[in-house]
């Protein structure tokens, strides 16, 4: 026998009301999600039955690893087996040979596939079997346990939607550790170790799904925060009514009869974070748990200033005054090892230049209290190559914070959460630029701060670009065989004109239009033009827009594919087909179409909304249930009505 696929960490659900119930009914499934019982129907209450030779397999309805926990066994002793072979066949290399009363634990398959043989001879019969079935994202997180550089934070941020699995930090095949976030340096201090998780998509909130939770009962807990810090809200009772959770101390001790149970975030920011303490004693197999974002009403937006990407460019020495209800969509600034330790929480990120050279100086204000963090990163970085910033404060000090030689004890240019909120001035010299990170660590107050560079010998200036693109889009109409081109400006500076540019290879660009920009203005402006003359096939635009000094800069790139209709067809692949073919379509826009398969009849087999996408489009359909014939194949878009013959075989 090669080794053994033994793996500890999977308690899974016991609750049969949520999960479905397989009776080992021999073939294959599909599923990442049951109990799993021998023929009596429950291990401990009904016997199996005699001469039974069942082949039952499992395999992930998620293309991932699937997992079985064996909860309780008992089968004949030297009479009846249960064989249990890694992969979808028993043809599959053999894991375990299980007879008597020995539980095997969890078993985990190395591909996406376990199965199992189960053989009974006619004489005497036990009590058989009860186990779990779950499924393993490839993406493993776990928990951290010790902060970085002396706070709570253990990991830097994550933004992903996921899905992914996150566990105790035992991982796959260990327990937790004892002592996390329980040494705090004061008699009976409980700090807790924290980690973030955060959507990477606009429009999102995470929600998290148990799918084991097994701690030392009244000893370790987790919480559940809603937000993106350790004091978030913590979310305080579990769905379906569960008595197990133990208030404001956290989720502790065998709610495996509670699995699955899920939170989602309903903070502005979408963030739940996890809050972990553990005691020197009785460590156990801890938690199993997956994360993905689900569509929400209130999550980030994706275009305000929390992320670098969505700076605000600081035109002068003037008062700035904003809040901030998350960390964006983009995990960024993080260290992992120092000032900033975990990186975002509620932040704004601004962008500046500086106009003179000379020491800057800066004071932020809260106005509603709250401990408030900064960065300053540069000179001349971009945002997706930020490095260490050369300012950085993680001071735990509420209050007022900032760069001021006055104030700062050391004269210090980073410093830990034991600092005292105040840095050394910066020294910049003309015409550098720098980004500039606020950071409220407290849960949101909605109170916001104010952030002022009075007594700054140096003076600041505007780095926006002339132009600020709000939009640009391309869409070929066919009706009138043209393609309009539009695009809107939020503000401009300095603003000649645009060139519209069209290429047909997305290298080689010829100007196909001139339009004059409205030099200076600080409100939306919006513009327009038509390609007359688009070509068949794929067409590129841009728009290089120049400003009075002969300074200009390039557009994205947006592209349009026009067929005409020699070319225009939709072809099906396989012809004739037998369990599945493929639909060949061009669409012009992203609106989506409708597919119908009809019988020579008229009789609509098939009606169902598809996605599409700008250009080529592949669609299957799935034949397997349809009976032999003619069919016909017929996609509807907005702008065009496809038909093609359909043999299945």
């Amino acid at each position: 026998m090669k080794k053994l696929l033994f793996i500890l960490f999977l308690t899974l659900s016991l609750s049969s009301n949520s999960q479905i119930v397989y009776t080992n009914p021999g073939g294959t499934i599909n599923t990442c999600s049951g109990n799993f019982f021998d023929t009596g129907a429950d291990a401990g209450t009904f016997n199996y039955a005699s001469n039974e030779n069942i082949v039952t397999t499992f395999c992930s309805s998620e293309s991932n690893q699937i997992a079985i926990e064996f909860l309780g066994v008992d089968i004949e002793n030297g009479f009846d087996y249960l064989y249990i072979y890694d992969g979808p066949s028993t043809a599959s290399t053999l894991l375990w040979t299980i007879t008597g009363t020995f539980n095997p634990g969890v078993i985990v398959s190395s591909g996406t596939c376990l199965t199992f043989e189960f053989i009974s001879d006619g004489t005497v019969t036990a009590p058989g079997w009860s186990a779990i079935i779950s499924c393993i994202y490839p993406t493993i997180y776990t928990m951290p346990t010790a902060g970085i550089n002396g706070e709570y934070v253990g990991s830097c941020l994550v933004t992903d939607c996921g899905p992914f699995t996150f566990t105790d930090d035992g991982g796959p095949t260990n327990f937790y550790s004892n002592s996390i976030g329980t040494n705090c340096g004061v008699v009976g201090g409980s700090c807790g170790i924290y980690r973030t998780f955060c959507p990477n998509t606009a429009g999102q909130c995470m929600e998290v799904t148990f799918n084991s939770f097994l701690m030392s009962n009244n000893f370790d807990y987790l919480q559940v925060k809603n937000g993106p810090t350790q004091n978030s809200n913590q979310i305080l009772s579990l769905p379906n009514s569960a008595t197990a959770y133990t208030g404001i101390n956290g989720l502790t001790g065998d709610l495996r009869a509670e699995v699955p149970f899920s939170f989602t975030s309903t903070d502005a920011s979408g963030c739940l974070t996890f809050r972990n303490f553990t005691s020197s004693v009785n460590n156990t197999s801890g938690w199993s748990a997956t994360l993905k974002c689900v569509p929400c009403a209130g999550g980030p937006t994706g275009t305000e200033n929390n992320d670098c990407q969505n700076y605000t460019a600081i035109c002068s020495n003037a008062t700035i005054n904003s809040t901030s209800s998350g960390p964006g969509i983009s995990a960024e600034g993080c260290t992992g090892s120092a000032c900033p330790a975990g990186g975002e929480h509620h932040t704004n990120w601004y962008k500046f230049k500086a106009a003179t050279t000379g020491f800057l100086s800066l004071t932020i204000t809260p106005n509603a209290g709250g401990d408030y963090d900064f960065a300053i990163y540069g000179p001349n970085v971009t945002c997706g190559s930020l490095g260490d910033p050369i300012r950085c404060t993680d001071s735990g000090i509420t209050g007022n914070t900032g760069l001021d030689n006055s104030l700062a004890f050391p004269l210090d240019v980073t410093e830990p959460a034991s600092g005292d909120s105040w840095l050394a001035e910066l020294l910049v010299n003309a015409g550098e630029e720098f980004y500039l990170v606020v950071d409220e660590w407290s849960p949101n107050s909605a109170g916001g701060y104010s952030m002022s560079w009075a007594g700054s010998s140096a003076s600041l200036d505007c780095i926006i670009l002339p132009v600020e693109l709000s939009e640009f889009n391309t869409e070929y109409n066919p009706e009138l065989g043209v393609v309009d081109v539009f695009w809107a400006t939020e503000s401009e500076r300095n603003n000649d004109y645009f060139l519209v540019e069209r290429s047909v290879n997305g290298t080689d660009y010829e100007v196909i239009n001139k339009v004059k920009g409205a030099g200076n203005t600080q409100y939306e402006t919006q513009y327009y033009v038509e390609d007359p003359n688009p070509f068949v096939g794929v067409n590129y635009y841009r728009l290089k827009q120049v400003d009075f000094d002969g300074e200009f800069k390039y557009s994205e790139v947006r592209s349009v594919n026009i067929l005409d209709d020699a070319y225009d067809l939709m072809s099906v692949f396989p012809n004739p087909a037998e369990n599945v073919t493929e639909v060949i379509f061009n669409s012009y826009d992203n609106h989506g179409a409708m597919l119908k398969l009809v019988k020579m009849d008229g009789t609509v087999i098939i009606n169902t909304p598809v996605e599409t996408q700008r250009g080529g489009n592949h669609i299957k359909v799935d034949l397997s249930e349809q009976e032999s014939g003619i069919y016909f194949v017929v996609i509807t878009t907005d702008k065009k009505v496809y038909t093609e013959k359909l043999v299945i075989r």
